[in-house]
């Protein structure tokens, strides 16, 4: 089983895991033969990939952690709480079935491919936000109750946008600086909807205000240094700006997962929190199984596993003749490295 975007998914494929429409009504049920008619439905539809089975990635099995009915539920739940009046806490025993999921998959990592896309940005962005906090929050051995907070913080930390324009938001020229100025406001304004609710706690209120602010002091709304953000608004920040970084928008094209992972790395002593980003790293397959690489020395090979300690030197498998490569512990091939996804 592999990721395949849907550009190079040719007809006569084999889905491996069954699809879903937005109301979590399965669209194709696993083994379904794709058809040209077909992908060009799906590519219509938003999806940009599906799992498959082929002979490329045969004995690679991808774990489901959280069921897609669940995440669409949730991207539901957050358009009804913004756009129809709906109620916050209607989404507590979605983020309790997340935490509940992800707990008993701890020692499974996160994948890019299976956070959720195929919704309205703002709605796929913030349950993605709210997987990867539940994750990072994990590896941070934050107890159950912990990790609900941070949760659902993460789900609920864009929902100010709401009251953004959708000519604001989508614009792909610069913004000028009263339209940015509306941007930065979004954080005041989901605390706003949100502070009179007795449901919610009042750090997941805090992280949801702060979670712009960054460890410089260059943050927003209220220009905090790293001593005063709280530890749940430093674990959003890094899986805001993940999640962003890795998603396509209408004014930039996605960048890579490693990409992201260095650019946060980078600034990790700057603008995020270091020991976060260090549990971040170790919670997210760079290259997830499944993909296939192509090494600097010219081999090419599938990802079979991750080394959790050091997520860009992955397991792979020969394409050509099914050499075993472990490219952490394996001598031979310590001055080799992932050249490109393929």
């Amino acid at each position: 089983m592999r990721f395949v975007s849907i550009d190079n998914i040719e007809a006569g494929t084999y889905l491996a895991k069954s699809l879903y429409d937005y109301n979590g009504s399965v669209l194709l049920h696993k083994d379904y033969k794709l058809t040209d008619n077909m992908i060009k439905r799906l590519k219509s539809l938003g999806y940009k990939g599906v799992y498959v089975e082929d002979d490329i990635s045969e004995g690679i099995y991808i774990e489901e952690i959280i069921d897609e009915r669940v995440k669409i539920k949730a991207a539901n739940c957050l358009e009804s709480i913004a756009e129809h009046d709906g109620s916050v806490s209607d989404i507590k025993p979605i983020v309790a079935d997340i935490v509940d999921n992800i707990i008993d998959n701890q020692d499974v990592m996160l994948s890019m491919h299976q956070l959720y896309d195929y919704h309205k940005y703002t709605y796929s962005h913030c349950v993605n936000v709210g997987v990867i906090s539940t994750y990072i929050g994990s590896r941070l051995n934050y107890n159950k109750d912990e990790l609900i907070q941070v949760a659902t913080a993460g789900m609920l930390h864009d929902i100010g946008k709401k009251y953004i324009p959708a000519s604001i938001l989508d614009k792909k020229e610069k913004l000028t600086d009263d339209e940015y100025s509306i941007i930065r406001n979004h954080p005041n304004q989901g605390y706003k909807m949100i502070k009179g609710y007795n449901s919610i706690s009042g750090l997941t209120k805090v992280a949801v205000l702060d979670h712009h602010e960054r460890c410089d002091g260059s943050g927003y709304p209220r220009g905090l240094n790293c001593n005063d953000i709280s530890s749940f608004s430093k674990v959003i920040a890094v899986a805001d700006t993940y999640d962003a970084m890795t998603t396509d928008r209408s004014y930039r094209k996605a960048f890579s997962a490693s990409e992201t992972v260095e650019y946060l790395m980078g600034d990790g002593g700057k603008l995020y929190d270091f020991k976060v980003i260090d549990n971040f790293t170790k919670s997210v397959a760079i290259f997830p199984d499944g993909t296939v690489v192509e090494l600097s020395n010219g081999i090419q090979g599938i990802v079979i596993k991750n080394n959790p300690d050091f997520t860009l030197r992955p397991v792979i498998r020969s394409l050509d003749d099914d050499t075993i490569i472990d490219l952490k512990n394996d001598s031979n091939y310590l001055n080799v490295r992932i050249e490109k996804v393929c």
